[in-house]
């Protein structure tokens, strides 16, 4: 609003208690990082309920009085003077019209009687301070005082004290009879009827067979492309988050191009999550539709009080009377060499916990497209996380025309169908499912797979339908196990089938992710992990055979990203020849990831034997790109970068029965030859 014609102002009213709250000092700082016309009014009664507040605010130090606080004068403003209070604050806001710059206030005043109802002041203040307070400090008695000797008769003030007095207790009984509100089951607004809809969605169109892959958008594309859509078509959308503008363009290229193409528009934000969501709930209210950008899930619960007392309540709060129409955007999930407890995190149980809040979290990149279009359309408040490891997967990618793409909220989606297991998912784990459900098909084992796609609220239906079907039902999540939406749904559907399906889950145990990516692959639920656990639920069971040893004294060298969410590598020019001797940290390529271009150096030492992928060559990452021969047959450890359990050997003792449709197990039916099914 700090342009605005009319010159208006931001009022922010606090306690001196509250006065402590970081939160508190954050918005203070923003305020004047951006100059703005914002007017905290501190309500200095000295006590937070019972704890007193001298020498322990910023305004009231243990050396004294402060006057400034990042460098903002504080002025002070006696409240037990209500004309002088009057002056004061019109002196103030006026001044704030015309410089447009924030101001503090210190509102002294005094507490007359407890806290609330269930305080008694008596406890801790004696009774000489409360009958001085009440006698010398009560500032209606204080402007009953400058009526009098200004003229006004005691009887003129005597009829307006009783005149307030009635019509306080008029309206007090008028509540007390007033019938009780009508309880709300919901704290979300409806949806438009577009927006539910299945018959609405179009996700673009997958690469046809030969087409040249850079033709589509890969997630991360998809998203960009999206905002950048959103930003022309609406003047009142802007991004604000750490690293936004270019040319970092986000730290993992999301918003690149973007702060060039909509100057002002697309802001870096200080390294502050709360200021992040709570400047953009304001701007929310004020008209905006502001999307507020957290680098990784992981730094959710440093916003989380914004999130969940503003920006999730203000709908159920206000009755729809206000509404918060923003997204939070961040990265989420693990699965990738370089990552760790503080930016590996998954979040979406903990968002999905909060009333009032969409949740969504994409496997592709028609999903991401579709669902972020249908985010904007619903002037809901959203949370939308983007999974790092399939953000530039070129096999979940999708046509250009994402400006079209529509994903209804609320709808999963089919990703496979069979008979035989339901697999449930979201986010980094459908690949993971897609490859177990290959493996079962090889022996005649079915599976439908859905994906979520929208966490909250989720496809309570669908889950229910395939759970039916086929009576057995696994749920893959990257959360830790206890209280997460895996919990909630096998809950759910347990509750729904009534106990009749058969119910697993594969989860991260209650422990964080760890920065060894052979941990890592052990904590996270996984490929190996959803195979054996769905074999199991048919009763069977699986060994793996492992791929050989690496040859004795040769080393692999692999190809790796410049960054957690690279999924492919192109071999810009090799730095290196056959029969060199290479040494450790040796530059062995320049190579360009999906992020940026960075040479790829030795891990090992010995003589280059041979270079298995030419220059301009795209691979994943993870593909062999040489053999060193090392020094005296040295065995030098193999960098782990992608998941390799071997090869799978299932084994079924019978052919697993069909559900009834009911959840219930079937008569026994045969699949194909199985038998005692073997894959070898």
């Amino acid at each position: 609003i700090k342009g605005q014609p009319s010159k208006p102002i931001v009022y922010v009213s606090f306690g001196d208690g509250s006065s402590q709250q970081g939160e508190v000092t954050d918005a203070i700082a923003h305020a004047v990082r951006d100059n703005l016309p914002v007017l905290f009014v501190i309500q200095d009664k000295g006590f937070a309920i019972s704890t007193k507040t001298p020498g322990q605010t910023f305004f009231n130090r243990p050396e004294g009085q402060a006057d400034e606080f990042y460098g903002i004068p504080i002025q002070r403003i006696d409240g037990l003077d209500p004309v002088h209070t009057f002056t004061r604050f019109g002196e103030i806001v006026a001044k704030m019209r015309d410089d447009r710059k924030p101001a503090i206030v210190i509102f002294q005043v005094e507490r007359l009687n407890s806290h609330t109802n269930a305080d008694d002041h008596r406890v801790y203040r004696s009774p000489e301070e409360i009958d001085h307070v009440r006698e010398e400090h009560d500032p209606v008695k204080t402007l009953e005082d400058w009526l009098r000797g200004n003229g006004l008769d005691q009887s003129e003030i005597d009829a307006i004290r009783a005149e307030v007095k009635a019509q306080v207790i008029k309206e007090a009984e008028e509540a007390q009879d007033s019938p009780d509100p009508e309880a709300c089951l919901t704290a979300k607004a409806e949806l438009p009827a577009h927006l539910t809809d299945p018959a609405q969605e179009y996700r673009g169109n997958s690469p046809a067979a030969g087409a040249d892959p850079a033709e589509n958008y890969v997630m991360l594309e998809a998203i960009r492309e999206v905002l950048k859509y959103r930003l022309a078509k609406d003047h009142r959308v802007t991004l604000f988050g750490e690293d936004l503008e270019d040319p970092k363009g986000d730290v993992f290229g999301v918003t690149k191009g973007l702060s060039q193409a909509f100057p002002g528009r697309v802001r870096n934000s200080p390294l502050n999550e709360a200021t992040i969501v709570g400047l953009s709930v304001g701007q929310a209210l004020a008209g905006g539709r502001p999307v507020a950008f957290l680098q990784f899930a992981d730094f959710f619960s440093v916003a989380f009080n914004q999130i969940w007392s503003e920006m999730s309540s203000m709908h159920w709060r206000s009755a729809g009377g206000w509404k918060v129409p923003m997204i939070i955007m961040c990265s989420s999930g693990a699965f990738k060499p370089g990552l760790g407890p503080f930016h590996a995190s998954s979040m979406e149980s903990y968002a999905a916990h909060i009333p009032g809040i969409d949740v969504y979290m994409p496997s592709s990149a028609g999903d991401a497209a579709g669902l972020l279009n249908a985010a904007f359309e619903s002037e809901r408040p959203s949370i939308f996380f983007y999974p790092k490891s399939v953000l530039n997967d070129r096999n979940q990618s999708t046509s250009r025309d994402v400006a079209r793409q529509l994903v209804p909220i609320g709808k999963g989606r089919y990703r496979r169908r069979g008979d035989h297991l339901t697999m449930v998912g979201w986010g980094n784990l459908l690949n993971m499912m897609e490859r177990a459900a290959n493996d079962l098909a090889d022996i005649g084992v079915s599976c439908d797979i859905i994906d979520l796609r929208t966490i909250s609220p989720w496809d309570v239906d669908m889950v229910v339908e395939s759970a039916k079907k086929t009576g057995r039902l696994l749920i893959a999540q990257e959360e830790n196990h206890t209280a997460s939406m895996a919990s909630e749904i096998s809950a759910t559907i347990s509750e729904l089938t009534d106990g009749t399906t058969l119910i697993r889950r594969v989860t991260r145990p209650d422990t964080w992710v760890p920065f060894n990516f052979s941990n890592q692959l052990e904590v996270l639920p996984s490929y190996r992990r959803i195979l054996e656990t769905a074999v199991e639920m048919l009763g069977g069971s699986t060994t793996w055979k492992k791929a050989p040893a690496p040859e004795a004294g040769m080393f692999i060298v692999e190809a790796i990203g410049s960054s957690p969410s690279d999924e492919s590598v192109t071999i810009v020019e090799w730095k290196v020849k056959v029969g060199d001797k290479i040494t450790k940290g040796m530059t062995l390529a320049e190579a360009e990831a999906d992020k940026a271009v960075f040479e790829i150096g030795s891990p090992t030492e010995g003589v280059l034997e041979e270079i298995l992928v030419p220059d301009s060559d795209m691979v994943k990452v993870g593909t062999p790109l040489l053999r060193i021969k090392t020094a005296g047959g040295k065995v030098s450890k193999k960098l782990i970068t992608s998941e390799d359990p071997g090869q799978p050997k299932i084994s079924l003792p019978h052919p697993p029965t069909l559900g009834d449709g009911h959840g219930r197990f079937g008569p026994r039916a045969a699949i194909g030859a199985v038998g005692a099914a073997a894959k070898q």
